[in-house]
């Protein structure tokens, strides 16, 4: 019984995921016809000017919280159990949007290099385990790569795995969808097994 309730668990998180990024992917399409190509987009807005600019009115919306209310009620974890600690969800530029289905997708300017915006989609928004590679999910937005899972392209020498590599990504490095780590690449290496989540996946 345990075996097949992880196993509904894990196909309901990889569909959801695929939803909020197909979501989030059309909402980019949407405001292109009326912003022009991301390629034109400005990344130096916190995440609270870059929603209310560029996305706010091309997705069903139903609140905005602060960095300091989300966590006032769902704080994060890492895949390995620890604080999250990391500016996407704790960063003083994040903003943090409910869709209507339920999901929550969090904007964050980033400001230490490459050009983008951290972009975290929770697949629930406040509801448990709110913890990286189970339910939260770790994605860069970039205007010459648009919507990338962290660690792609676009994302930065210090975050990105280079070319694809998928035992690096299941490996010891600390951002690795792996036990013990903190699963930043999770995203990644769910969309390049095809949208699923596999066996050895580190549930």
């Amino acid at each position: 019984m345990p075996a097949l309730i992880a196993n509904s668990q894990t196909k309901e998180t990889a569909i959801r995921l695929k939803k909020a990024y197909s979501i989030a992917q059309q909402t980019i399409q949407l405001s292109e016809a009326d912003n022009e190509s991301v390629e034109y987009w400005d990344t130096t807005l916190n995440g609270h000017e870059f929603f209310n600019k560029y996305i706010k009115n091309y997705i069903k919306s139903i609140q905005e919280l602060s960095t300091t209310e989300l966590w006032s009620i769902a704080p994060r974890q890492l895949l390995n159990g620890s604080r999250y600690g990391g500016t996407t969800y704790r960063g003083n530029n994040s903003t943090h949007v409910f869709l209507a289905d339920g999901s929550m997708i969090t904007f964050n300017l980033h400001s230490s290099g490459e050009k983008g915006l951290w972009i975290g989609i929770d697949i629930n928004g406040q509801q448990k385990p709110n913890k990286v590679g189970k339910d939260t999910f770790l994605f860069f937005f970039s205007t010459e790569y648009g919507l990338q899972p962290l660690g792609g392209k676009g994302t930065g020498s210090s975050w990105s795995y280079g070319e694809y590599d998928r035992s690096k990504i299941t490996g010891s490095n600390g951002k690795a969808c792996s036990k013990g780590n903190t699963g930043y690449w999770c995203s990644a290496l769910i969309i390049n097994d095809g949208w699923e989540i596999a066996k050895d996946y580190p549930w």
